[in-house]
């Protein structure tokens, strides 16, 4: 069955005025997932203006919103979309504490006095020392940069809300290709598990080595990332650092899939570097000629399968990679 969405539901998902009108406008969809595409395609291309009126209908993890409802929406959109709130920060609630919320509500005004929106978190199921713990990272952030943060922390619970209307699921499930691919992974990881011996592990792994004193690189920071295709943004999936070894072993859960697309390993070789100036002085400069390396390569749908290791050949003036087995 063709599926509508009306002008308040729209609002309920994303408390944007343009947002909801192109939404429940662009319908019927004939499935879920071409009213999550419709959904995406429509975020990326509103004005900023309607990003922040969204952002300020939510309320602060812990406390109260810092906008006003959009006054065009029936008051039942408005109460529905506090549910939803509601139900998304419960984790968080459930983990409050006293000092906890009175942190919170500092490092919220801090983040608001600096950025001018609200702290904006897919918040299901996460505690409040986790929300706390990203708040504070997210804050020492350039503007543009938290901006389309924001955004992308916007989407995820846009998705979720969507996915629990059309399908009436609760919110907080999977959006249609996440299922897809954790229904492709199940199945692949079956299949691997009765063919085969062979341990699952992380579908991407790393391994940095240091060329210029010949051992592994051990507290190398490094960040995963995805490129949104709608968004044309960087999305961060895991973060690591190496081991004794060099290793980073668990940049994502074990698997035999993964997503297609293209994806880029972040190596934070400043830190590593720095710690190597602090044990040869008079071999390092004080400042790193290379601060970070970013690798990025692509996956290939019919190559989702395969296992991808990114390793990094280090030294204070080059590095180089290639594809690992």
């Amino acid at each position: 069955a063709l599926m509508n969405i009306t002008y308040d539901q729209a609002f309920t998902l994303c408390a944007s005025k343009e947002f909801a009108t192109r939404l429940s406008t662009a319908g019927p969809f004939p499935d879920l997932e071409a009213a999550l595409h419709a959904a995406r395609s429509i975020w990326w291309s509103v004005p900023v203006t309607e990003w922040l009126a969204a952002f300020s209908a939510h309320p602060r993890i812990g406390g109260q919103r810092f906008g006003n409802p959009d006054s065009n929406s029936h008051p039942s959109s408005h109460k529905a979309f506090d549910a939803h709130s509601s139900t998304e920060q419960a984790a968080a609630s459930s983990s409050m504490t006293p000092s906890l919320q009175e942190e919170l509500a500092r490092w919220n005004q801090q983040y608001y006095d600096k950025f001018r929106h609200v702290f904006l978190i897919c918040a299901k199921g996460r505690p409040a020392q986790d929300i706390l713990a990203s708040l504070q990272a997210r804050y020492h952030r350039l503007p543009y940069e938290e901006l389309q943060t924001a955004a992308g922390e916007q989407m995820k619970i846009t998705e979720q809300r969507l996915t629990g209307l059309l399908e009436g699921a609760p919110t907080g499930t999977l959006d249609a290709q996440g299922r897809a691919h954790a229904r492709a992974n199940q199945v692949l990881s079956q299949l691997a598990a009765s063919s085969s011996s062979q341990p699952l592990r992380s579908p991407i792994t790393s391994h940095v080595l240091d060329t210029a004193l010949g051992v592994p690189a051990r507290g190398l920071p490094l960040v995963l990332h995805k490129l949104n295709e709608h968004s044309k943004l960087w999305e961060v999936i895991s973060q690591s650092v190496t081991n004794e070894d060099g290793r980073a072993g668990n940049l994502l859960p074990p698997s035999n899939y993964l997503a297609p697309g293209r994806y880029s390993v972040r190596f934070d070789t400043a830190t590593y570097l720095a710690a190597c100036k602090a044990k040869h002085p008079g071999y390092y400069a004080n400042l790193p000629f290379y601060p970070e390396a970013t690798v990025c390569f692509e996956i290939e749908p019919a190559k989702s399968t395969e296992h991808y290791h990114i390793p990094l050949l280090l030294s204070p003036y080059g590095y180089s990679t290639y594809r690992g087995s």
